[in-house]
């Protein structure tokens, strides 16, 4: 494929200065409609056209569905996987075959995509987000990749993402939640309203959202024409939680990860493949499932003490987080290290964790949308609480303080991706 690309003086010579100005990009520009990202993918030739689709979208679980599928898949099919944001480094965005992009092949494609972005002011007065010029760069590089099927997660909602200027020949949507309330509204059917905006025409829709939205979902589907699988999670059986089994549709599966939550990812992407790709084996799937990996999810660092990280940033994500931690830890006693953005229901995710926990630490770090240690503390209402200024402070102590109990570190995947590389050095 010919990348259409305005020759400039000014091209980048290493990776890290062309980060940083991907970066350094306004990251959501308010918009209406999709037109902006039609016209990009026009200009380069529509490289979405080139594979199949399975479209991820959702409040909490779109990740772990995404890592799923993509290591069920990959047995059979050259996957490319777009997932957002990144844990442990920039290139973990974009991936073929489970491998991300190559500092060298992104620093290309970082280029070409500086270049585009003036040709693309040229021909409209205006120049793109940091969400649609990264989405840009995973479509043509997986278009050149020549693979056979995109695992394709949406950043925001659904009907107005950048992602969703593909025809994808699936759409899953994990669960619906109060989250982006200030995108997307402020009730679960105005959320489900953006997140239904994947499902368009010839695009069958798989979900584990809540059956009081059948109606709606229902409904949508059938206005665009396509089957609507709803997944009864009450119907999925847990039968061990470490590590997770459970039986859905009369077969017993093993997941990679942790967390009863867990339980209805994988039942998605079991759901997806038998829809999509019937001739993959039942014992092709448990094995994906069973291998499956994925950083800051429930992850367990540490066993002495016993060191949990998970990156649950929104009140749903709180809720299944507690849930696992009564499952698995009934009778241990739980410290939590909490820092989240400002943007989040800090309040209600703050009184949801007190209710489980025997200490409670805020804590903040060097990032602009974190909310301000006073507020965290001031809206956290358990009586054993603490403020640190610095995380890896923080995380010192309470491994020296409580060496015979669970640690938990969660509140914001940006938080759990800062503090991850320093508690792996400590293992």
């Amino acid at each position: 494929m010919i990348l259409l690309r305005k020759e400039l003086d000014k091209m980048f010579e290493h990776i890290d200065e062309a980060v940083n100005w991907i970066e350094r990009q306004v990251k959501f520009k308010p918009k209406s409609d999709l037109i902006r990202m039609k016209q990009a993918v026009d200009l380069l030739n529509n490289p979405e056209k080139n594979y199949s689709i399975i479209h991820v979208g959702g409040t909490n679980g779109k990740g772990s569905v995404c890592a799923y599928l993509t290591n069920i898949l990959v047995k059979h099919k050259k996957v490319g996987t777009y997932t957002s944001p990144y844990i442990v480094k920039f290139n973990e965005r974009i991936k073929v075959n489970q491998r991300m992009i190559s500092d060298e092949d992104l620093l290309f494609e970082i280029n070409e995509i500086y270049g585009f972005n003036e040709l693309y002011f040229d021909t409209y007065q205006e120049r793109l987000s940091f969400f649609e010029l990264i989405t840009l760069i995973a479509l043509h590089y997986f278009a050149k990749q020549k693979v056979e099927v995109v695992v394709l997660e949406v950043g925001i909602g659904g009907l107005l993402d950048a992602t969703n200027v593909v025809q994808a020949d699936l759409a899953i949507i994990t669960s619906i939640g109060l989250d982006h309330i200030e995108q997307l509204g402020n009730t679960l059917e105005s959320i489900a309203y953006n997140k239904l905006g994947i499902v368009k025409q010839n695009t069958p829709l798989i979900t584990a959202a809540s059956k009081s939205l059948y109606p709606q979902f229902k409904a949508h589907c059938d206005k665009v024409g396509v089957p609507l699988y709803m997944i009864d999670t009450d119907q999925i059986e847990i039968i061990e939680y470490q590590p997770l089994k459970f039986i859905y549709d009369y077969d017993t599966y093993q997941t990679g990860l942790l967390g009863s939550h867990q339980a209805a990812n994988a039942a998605l992407a079991i759901t997806a493949v038998h829809y999509l790709y019937p001739e993959i084996s039942q014992l092709t799937i448990e094995n994906g499932l069973t291998t499956t990996r994925f950083p800051g999810r429930f992850e367990i660092l540490n066993e002495n003490p016993l060191l949990i990280l998970d990156g649950a940033h929104n009140e749903s994500g709180i809720e299944a987080l507690v849930t696992s931690l009564k499952a698995y830890y009934p009778n241990r006693k739980k410290h939590v290290l909490f820092c989240a953005m400002a943007d989040k229901d800090t309040k209600r995710m703050l009184t949801l964790i007190s209710d489980i926990a025997d200490s409670v630490y805020l804590t903040h770090f060097d990032y602009k949308r974190v909310l301000d240690l006073d507020q965290l503390l001031l809206q956290t209402p358990h009586e054993n609480k603490r403020a640190f200024e610095n995380p890896i402070e923080a995380i010192d102590y309470l491994v020296k303080q409580f060496k015979d109990d669970v640690i938990v570190i969660t509140g914001s995947l940006y938080f759990v991706s800062h503090v991850r590389p320093y508690l792996l050095k400590k293992k």
